[in-house]
């Protein structure tokens, strides 16, 4: 990641701490990558449900962020979910989109957001001398 980068990254990571509404993520592992990070909302894994049910389960939520992984298959699922919730309760999937722009080449998925977070901080906020 670009260092210019990581300012915004960890505004994407506040956001997910920040956020009370519903999650949405492909599966167990994005979720505990999301724990890790400190996310405490609800988060709902796709794992294999059809996503009609998952959008029936969403609707009820006043805010959903779709958080499908960066690869051509989430790009897919994020897509169709949109188009299934639109309409029916607020949707976010910017978050997903600036994730893409700023750490694709990075991480893969959402899992490895706790990863990708613990090397940067590490990268560049190192603790000072004597810690």
């Amino acid at each position: 990641m670009y260092p210019e980068n990581y300012e915004k990254f960890e505004k994407i990571i506040e956001r997910l701490r920040e956020f009370t509404g519903l999650i949405i993520v492909e599966g167990r592992r994005d979720e505990e990558s999301l724990r890790k990070l400190g996310v405490r909302t609800e988060i709902l894994r796709l794992s294999r449900s059809p996503l009609a049910d998952i959008a029936l389960i969403a609707s009820e939520y006043e805010e959903v962020m779709i958080l499908t992984d960066l690869d051509e298959t989430g790009e897919r699922l994020a897509k169709k979910l949109y188009e299934l919730l639109e309409g029916l309760t607020k949707v976010d999937i910017e978050t997903r989109r600036e994730l893409k722009f700023i750490a694709m080449k990075d991480i893969k998925g959402i899992e490895d957001l706790y990863s990708l977070w613990e090397s940067l901080s590490l990268r560049f906020w190192p603790p000072e001398e004597g810690i």
